[in-house]
């Protein structure tokens, strides 16, 4: 068992297969957000790491069906990628 698994368990103890993996994911997804949050040099980025931190933070062990989670992940992994790109474009300035 990975240790996020174990951290899913400790919350969601009947999380198996699908279920697990979303919520490892959105596990995953909330650190990855919290490291960029440190990062990132402008605001927009700034603001899409938060949202998707706060967004993997509520489903990650909320009583929700597998359909939520799905979509929980997917939202948070185009927000991470987002600020991602974000802080590319603010790094660059808008110069041609």
């Amino acid at each position: 068992m990975s240790d996020l698994a174990f951290h899913v368990r400790q919350f969601v103890p009947a999380a198996e297969g699908t279920e697990l993996e979303k919520r490892i994911a959105l596990l995953s997804a909330r650190d990855y957000a919290s490291g960029l949050l440190g990062q990132v040099l402008g605001d927009l980025a700034y603001n899409y790491a938060h949202d998707a931190h706060a967004i993997a933070g509520t489903f990650v062990f909320a009583d929700v069906p597998p359909l939520r989670l799905e979509l929980a992940v997917k939202c948070c992994r185009h927000l991470v990628m987002a600020a991602f790109l974000a802080d590319h474009l603010e790094d660059e300035g808008t110069g041609s």
